[in-house]
């Protein structure tokens, strides 16, 4: 916050000017000179020989509020509040100072990371002002935000809000912040919006309304803010995969298909055992089985794992392709996934082939498990009767 200098000893009037000596009027003159010019030091060292000179309660509690600022300005911040607490205890302390120091009391115990005390500063100047400032309102919310108090840090920073019409995007953050730890989603959700209009492009903001969106299981606009994060730019797999997902959730598996099959296409996700995996589930729930067939035939041969074999060999048989069955089944057995299942599928496939000896061995086996015993029999009084059973 920008430093108001002194000398307020002339905004006092006569009377109580005539009260300072001509003599520390004017060291107090050299004395804000040097400090407005950063020479603290110097400032100081004047300042020593003037503590001496003071006679009166005023010229004393002046030399001690130009001692904080001294010392503050060369981060002695244990003597910088030394002086500022000498100069408040002092009744002859002009009263419009008393907020300046303990402003610079809430300051320095911000630096020493000291919050409760800080805020505790804070809100006494602003108790002492005629009109609250909206930085010091800030500075009292983040000192309360560190402390774990949001709820008063809320009210500083709305005031804060209503006292400057164009604020730092900093403290619309604070705010945010103090709404997510403090659970009041509905007005974190404000506080998103607020910011998102300054940055619409801010893709880390729509990631983050996205997920507030899904703390209250509202999906559909928790997959509205996820599309306008990737349209904003947001095109990492994380967020591509999470728009996926959320298509699946919402009931719309071939749409989510869709976008992953493009995305996997155009290289921006990976062409992996992952995505591949997902993509024929996502297939095989909107009901497309000749493209989760591809992709399960794509998955089985590059990986060999039986699952994929397995899940294949029911596919073809749905499709009513009983070679490509019996093979995918064949293979799930070779993998050692499921044996009495694929036993099962490969009996299944090899009897409406017409492969019936080879039929009775896979249905017999099938059978040896109690899971698909039942189905297996009835399967092999089909091929004992040698006719093809719906």
């Amino acid at each position: 916050m920008k430093r108001v200098w002194l000398l307020l000893f002339l905004w006092l009037g006569a009377a109580q000017a005539a009260t300072v000596s001509p003599t520390l009027y004017r060291g107090l003159q050299q004395v804000e000179k040097l400090q407005q010019q950063g020479d603290y030091a110097a400032s100081l060292e004047r300042l020593r020989k003037l503590e001496r000179q003071a006679g009166n309660g005023l010229e004393r509690a002046l030399v001690q509020t130009y001692l904080a600022y001294a010392e503050l300005g060369l981060n002695h911040l244990d003597k910088a509040a030394a002086a500022a607490r000498r100069a408040l205890e002092s009744p002859d302390l002009p009263g419009d100072l008393r907020p300046q120091l303990m402003l610079l009391l809430g300051q320095i115990e911000l630096q020493r990371r000291r919050f409760r005390q800080a805020a505790a500063w804070l809100e006494k100047a602003l108790t002492a002002m005629e009109k609250p400032d909206p930085q010091v309102l800030y500075l009292a919310a983040y000192a309360r935000y560190r402390v774990k108090n949001y709820s008063s840090a809320i009210g500083h920073l709305r005031r804060a809000l209503k006292l400057r019409a164009q604020a730092p995007e900093d403290w619309y953050r604070l705010l945010l912040a103090c709404y997510l730890e403090s659970k009041r989603y509905r007005e974190a959700e404000t506080a998103l919006k607020a910011l998102l209009q300054r940055h619409p492009g801010d893709t880390a903001l729509w990631r983050q309304l996205t997920a507030l969106y899904l703390t209250e299981n509202q999906i559909h606009r928790a997959l509205a803010a996820l599309v306008l994060a990737w349209h904003a730019g947001d095109l990492k797999r994380q967020t591509l995969m999470e728009i996926v997902q959320l298509h699946a959730h919402l009931g719309i598996p071939e749409k989510a298909a869709r976008l992953l099959r493009q995305w996997r296409e155009e290289k921006r996700l990976p062409d992996d055992l992952k995505t591949l995996s997902l993509e024929a589930q996502l297939w095989l729930a909107a009901r497309e089985r000749d493209r989760a067939a591809t992709v399960y035939a794509t998955l089985a041969q590059r990986y060999g794992r039986g699952e994929d074999w397995l899940a294949l060999a029911r596919i073809e048989l749905e499709r009513e392709r009983w070679p490509a069955a019996l093979t995918a089944a064949e293979h799930a057995l070779q993998a050692g996934v499921n044996p009495a299942e694929a036993h099962l599928l490969a009996g299944i496939a090899a009897l409406r082939a017409g492969r019936h000896s080879l039929a009775v061995r896979h249905l017999r086996a099938a059978s040896r498990h109690r899971k698909l015993a039942r189905q297996a029999r009835y399967w092999l009084r089909c091929a004992r009767r040698e006719r093809r059973c719906p």
